[in-house]
Parts: structure tokens; sequence; C-alpha cells
């Protein structure tokens, strides 16, 4: 059997993007041939215990509908964090979708002290049976105190799965526990951990797979969003985690050809958006030079790339901006390679160009679309983008429209 950790990046009470980005992990552990994927603690909604009223819902709600598809679909079972309501309160909750069977809830029985004023306490330790290899599920906080693991473990677990939301205090202390107990009790642990902010902390990553010898296997970074894929039969795990760095000049050849075949597929789409001028080769080496273009890379393959600098090309000085009360951002020439397109990549760019945004104080975004590029609108308008005027670049025959966003409102 393949067990799939899922490390993710939430935004607060961001459900739909949240749920989009799920859907999107979900189909790689397909690709990879996963029967469980598992998500870290309130995947869905982050971990905001101040938004819990707001967003509890029933595991009937509709938007819980693409998982339990896919699951039926692709023989998968899968396991998300949400918010849910029950009788006397609201839990923090894993909902499980498996193959043509109703889909069932495992609620976070032992809560930290900071939790008791927003949430209730499970009662009933769940545990998988999935192919004969019986599956316990804990959440945070509860994956630290022995009792839960020695109660799982009366129950016949054969694996462990730790759900959490850890800062950096919270994986060091992991990482000293769950070795002793995976050693003390021939029990592999895995460990699925998020990235990004949530609450009041930073939440660093590191999911990890530790074997029934207490060893580590294997583990992912402490900032990007991947996948660990465990099999059970060899003891074994694969990492597949996309990265986002500054890119080289060793990388100009690569990133210009996919600037090129970029250009090319527009093209093909009756879109002339960019020109034999625009992007060049020099261009794409004037950003490496000045360190605002970053590379995103899939197993050490260029995905796409996108400049992030404050510089404003002309044209911005004729927009009537809204958002103009403090450091601006401006996004430039993102791409992605055409045979990675509509796989989320665009996404995970500007993801992280917003938090780029949000960690180093910039009010706001700004940033130019091509008017006949629909999709591309509608891609930045889904992230609430705004049209605040459009400009006129040379060679094209058609406006841009330029495009901003408040970022201090995401803070």
């Amino acid at each position: 059997m393949r067990i799939c950790i899922a490390q993710t990046q939430s935004f607060k009470g961001e459900i739909h993007r949240n749920i989009q980005n799920h859907l999107r992990l979900i189909k790689r552990a397909i690709h990879l041939n996963s029967d469980v994927i598992i998500f870290p603690e309130l995947s869905i909604t982050g971990y905001e215990p101040s938004l819990a009223k707001e967003f509890a819902t029933r595991i009937d709600d509709d938007i819980f509908k693409p998982f339990q598809a896919l699951s039926d679909k692709n023989d998968i079972t899968i396991g998300i964090g949400f918010t849910i309501n029950s009788v006397k309160g609201i839990c923090i909750s894993m909902l499980i979708f498996q193959p043509n069977k109703s889909s069932s809830i495992y609620s976070k029985q032992l809560l930290h002290d900071d939790e008791l004023p927003y949430f209730i306490s499970g009662n009933d330790q769940l545990i998988l049976n999935i192919e004969g290899v019986k599956i316990a599920i804990g959440i945070c906080y509860e994956t630290l105190q022995r009792e839960h693991f020695l109660n799982a473990n009366h129950k016949g677990a054969d694996i462990y799965i730790a759900s959490v939301a850890k800062s950096k205090n919270g994986v060091e202390k992991a990482n000293l526990y769950f070795p002793n107990i995976a050693r003390e009790f021939s029990t592999p642990i895995l460990m699925s951990n998020c990235v990004g902010y949530c609450d009041d902390f930073l939440s660093v990553g590191q999911s990890a797979v530790w074997n029934k010898k207490g060893f580590l296997i294997n583990q992912l970074d402490s900032i990007n969003q991947g996948v660990l894929i465990y099999d059970t039969t060899f003891e074994t795990v694969k990492i597949h985690q996309s990265t986002i760095e500054k890119g080289n000049l060793t990388d100009l050849e690569a990133l210009f050809q996919i600037y090129i075949n970029g250009k090319i597929e527009l093209e093909r789409n009756g879109i002339y958006q960019w020109t034999n001028t625009y992007p060049t080769i020099s261009i794409i080496e004037s950003d490496l030079q000045k360190e605002v273009l970053y590379i995103l890379k899939n197993d050490n393959e260029i995905i796409g790339a996108i400049a992030l600098s404050e510089e404003q090309e002309d044209e911005y000085k004729l927009i009537n901006w809204k958002f103009d009360d403090g450091k601006i951002l401006v996004v430039h020439r993102l791409v992605v390679n055409p045979k990675h397109q509509k796989q989320g990549y665009a996404q995970q760019l500007m993801d992280f160009a917003e938090n780029y945004a949000v960690t180093n104080n910039y009010a706001s975004i700004r940033l130019d679309a091509y008017s006949q590029n629909k999709r591309v609108i509608n891609f930045y308008k889904k992230r609430n983008y705004k049209i605040s005027g459009n400009v006129n670049f040379p060679e094209r025959d058609y406006p841009f429209y330029c495009m901003e966003k408040d970022i201090k409102k995401t803070k």
C-alpha cells in the first residue's frame, strides 16, 4: 500500500482556494498511485480557532462532494481537515472519504488549553482498515500525548498518522517523541504538517515518516508544499516537492526557452500578448542579475517563473490606483511551461508572490494582464485582483488591464 502525506499551505478562511489546492494535490497523489492521502490539521479552513464558528459545517455539505467523487473514481482514501458542527459544539475534525462508502469523521479527542474556548473534544478513536492495514489518526496536540497512541495501539493500529499544524518548537518536540514511540511499539509514524502562517504562529512543515525502528526515512522541507509517499511493503519513502527559489544565470537558457514556449502557446490560441522584443533573453538575464526572478522547480525541472520587484512601468503613472498608501510589489513576466499548464503551478507562483508581499511588508500588489487573455484575467479576478484601468504597450493591438490587490487585508 502507498500512503501519501500532504504538506500544504492554507490561506486564512479562503475555503474555495484551499479546496482547489487540495484537489490538485490529490490528483498528484493519484498520479503517483497512492491508496491514501492525509492532509494537515484543519487544512481546508487553516488552523484559525477564531474562525471556527464562522466556517464550521456538516459532513454532508456540498463543498465536500468533489472529494467523494475523486475517491470513488480513483479508489483512493482521502483525509482532510475541517471544523465540524456536532450536537454539543464545534470539533476539530478530519473528514474521511473512502471509495463507494459513506464519509466518516474523526474528531480530535485531546485538546490543548488554548483550544477549549472554541472547540469540544471528540469521543472515539477512528481506525481505518485499508487492504488489511489498520491506520490510526491523531490530530496535532493529542499526537504527543502517550495515552492517545496507547489507545490506538490497543485497537490494533499498524500505522499511526499525525495530522498537525506545528511551529518550529512543536516540530522539534515531534522529532524527539515520534522516533521513540515508533521504536517502542514497532509502529511506523507519519506526520503531515502545514507550512505558512496559522493563527499566531508560523508552521514549519518538515512532514516526515519514521519506520517501526524509529529511524527517520525521509522528510519534506520547512517552507514548500509537497507530498511524500510511504510504501508499506518496501518501507521506502519518495518525495515529490515543488520549490520556488531565486534563479541563477546558469538557468538562463532553460528559462528563456520556457518563455519562448509560452509565447508560441499563446499565439496558438490567438493571443498575441508577447512579441519578438518582449520578453527578450536580455530582459530575463537582467531579472536574474537583479535577483528578482524566482523559479519554480519540480524534481529539479524548471516549471515556471515569476519576477517580483518594486519597478513599475512608466505607463502605470496614468492609472488611478486605489491602493497607494504603502510599499508596492509589482508582478512581472509570470510564465508556466505549456506542458505543465492547468496543473496549479500558476496558483503556486502567485501564492508565493502574495506570501512574499506579506512577509516583506508590502501594502499592495500590482500587475498588468493582456485584455485578450480572458483565462488569465479570470485567474486574477478569482484571486481578488481588481481592474483599476488600462494601458497600451508597443506592438500590441489591444490594451492591458492594470490590476491590483490590497495585501494588508490578508495579514
